[in-house]
């Protein structure tokens, strides 16, 4: 007998995985099975995993531990495929779940499978390929076997360096074969790996960048023993902390967790606490948005847990994680009892104007234009924006991917994916709601303003979020006004041969500049602008924000004439 086979028998003699579908249920935070945390996210990724890191954590609520960031980009060199697990990452994970076992938490591993052969051009592992399967068959046994106290893995198929098989490619194994012909049988084989070494081990899985219809019928006809499904809040969306197109009123999602209840698969969902803190300017400080994502997920039927999607970082904890602490204890009190109880440190002066400022960073996160494009940094979020804009027409950068989700139910979602241009009344909706955003950011850090003079034990966090939340508004206004300047400049080249309607236009524009002159304190440049306006209004527009009568940049399409490589 192999070593590796006979180290598999002797494991599933002693197993004591995770209970199947049948056995009693032991309700742990928020009324779940399972609370699934990161340690670290993308932007700090170097957490040590100390036991002040993980007690901190573990007080969240946070039950089960992912053992690594999993990140496209490695962060941190962090295991993103089993084939990263090298002799450095072994130690690395060995050391992770003797922490976790000491702190009595549980474990998942999670992995891309099968990862792509090559990246650019994209080039897939084929998972109708023997050898392929075999590769996996017997990596995800070695893990197994050198890893026995890891409870669970989590695989994600598509997306992240791992990637699958187009029917309509040159693939002569896939070709003209649907994905739900292909793909149960691969993560049937994957869950039966695992159950050969530790039976009621479960296999999760994500169906990043998988379409709504593929999801369904892939579920359809994966064997659901020991198999479980892991969601987004929307499932044509990224995870944002609020509740967007989500859980009952996205059918989507609301369908791929009835059809996996009627199957005994059981569902976790993916919620983010910080939004990419702190990748973006928005920070944490909008515990009702984290309120209602709970409430959310736990509102639907077959939710048996929840999983932070991009992670925690206990020295950067603020009134978020205090919500997401205080829900996960007491999930049955209201939105009011829990925001009087995370604001009670603040003092009893202070607490009441820090609920209402909270809610108005709650207000300006919603009112951000979300659905304008899927690349939200340069639309005034991205970290470096201090208040200021060029005085080029603004645009508007969009993307998309080669993926089924991106080709069918993003579409759906943005506004802007693959399109060289745009109506006007996009780049006017998109001004209009950045400064809706603005504007609600400023009534929150007046309540800040409010709260800090109010005096309290926590003055000095108060002034933080004060800070953060200003100079994100202030961005916001920024991009806003550029965009309105850009319409405002064209509409004057369009009506200035009329005197009446150009003077009108005029005021429009004199306005936004000295709005944008109050928004960036009076920098010379921008007072500079507004005074060269005033002086001559038509030469102003004739060489500001004007639109570019030609393009001269082009470059060879190779997309579909590359050279395989190996």
């Amino acid at each position: 007998m192999p070593a590796t086979v006979a180290a598999c028998v002797v494991l599933s003699l002693l197993a004591t995985g995770t209970p199947s579908a049948d056995e009693p249920r032991t309700e742990g935070p928020g009324g779940y099975r399972y609370f699934v945390g990161i340690v670290g996210n993308p932007s700090v990724p170097d957490i040590s995993w100390s036991d002040d890191e993980l007690t901190r954590i573990k007080e969240l609520g946070v039950n089960m531990v992912q053992l690594s960031i999993a990140w496209g980009g490695k962060p941190a060199g962090e295991v993103l495929n089993l084939e990263d697990l090298t002799a450095e990452q072994r130690e690395k994970f060995r050391f992770r779940i003797a922490q976790a076992k000491k702190h009595g938490l549980k474990t998942i591993a999670h992995f891309g499978i099968p990862r792509m052969i090559n990246f650019n051009p994209v080039r897939p592992a084929c998972i109708l390929d023997a050898t392929v399967q075999a590769k996996y068959h017997d990596l995800l046994k070695d893990f197994m076997v050198s890893f026995p106290e890891v409870d669970d893995v989590l695989v994600y198929t598509f997306d992240q360096q791992a990637w699958l098989c187009s029917e309509f490619g040159p693939c002569p194994r896939c070709s003209g074969i649907p994905l739900d012909a292909r793909l149960p049988a691969f993560l049937d084989m994957l869950n039966e790996t695992m159950q050969s070494c530790r039976p009621n081990t479960r296999l999760w899985w994500k169906p990043w960048e998988l379409s709504k219809g593929q999801i369904v019928a892939i579920l359809d006809r994966v064997k659901p023993a020991h198999f479980g499904l892991v969601l987004n809040p929307s499932s044509s969306n990224e995870v944002y902390p609020f509740n967007d197109r989500s859980f009952k009123s996205d059918l989507g999602v609301r369908r791929l967790t009835q059809l996996a209840n009627e199957r005994d698969i059981p569902v976790l969902g993916e919620f983010d606490h910080t939004f990419y803190k702190p990748l973006y300017l928005f920070e944490d400080f909008f515990p009702r948005l984290i309120y209602e994502q709970m409430v959310g997920w736990k509102e639907m039927e077959g939710i048996v847990g929840v999983k932070e999607y991009y992670g925690f970082s206990p020295a950067t904890f603020s009134v978020n994680a205090a919500m997401l602490q205080a829900w996960m204890k007491s999930p049955q009190k209201s939105l009011d009892e829990l925001l009087v109880e995370i604001a009670a440190p603040y003092g009893v002066k202070a607490a009441p104007l820090a609920i209402r400022a909270w809610e108005y960073v709650a207000r300006s996160v919603e009112a951000y234009p979300w659905d304008t494009t899927y690349l939200i940094g340069p639309m005034g979020l991205d970290r470096p924006w201090d208040g200021g804009h060029d005085w080029e027409p603004v645009t508007i950068p969009n993307a998309t991917w080669d993926t089924p989700i991106w080709k069918a139910n993003r579409k759906g979602n943005f506004m802007l994916t693959e399109e060289h241009k745009a109506h006007p009344w996009v780049f006017e909706d998109a001004g209009l709601r950045l400064e809706d955003s603005a504007a609600l950011g400023f009534k929150a850090v007046e309540l800040y303003d409010q709260a800090i003079a109010a005096g309290g034990d926590r003055v000095d966090d108060l002034r933080i979020q004060r800070e953060i939340v200003y100079k994100t508004s202030r961005s916001l206004r920024a991009k806003g006004i550029h965009f309105l300047l850009t319409l405002a400049a064209q509409d004057a080249r369009m009506v200035q041969h009329d005197d009446k309607q150009f003077a009108i236009v005029v005021k429009r524009i004199e306005g936004l500049l000295e709005q944008d002159v109050a928004n960036q304190g009076s920098r010379p440049e921008v007072v500079a602008k507004l005074a060269e306006f005033r002086k001559d209004p038509q030469a102003w527009i004739g060489v500001n924000l004007a639109p570019r009568s030609y393009e001269s940049k082009a470059a060879p399409d190779w997309s579909k004439w590359v050279p395989r490589q190996e």
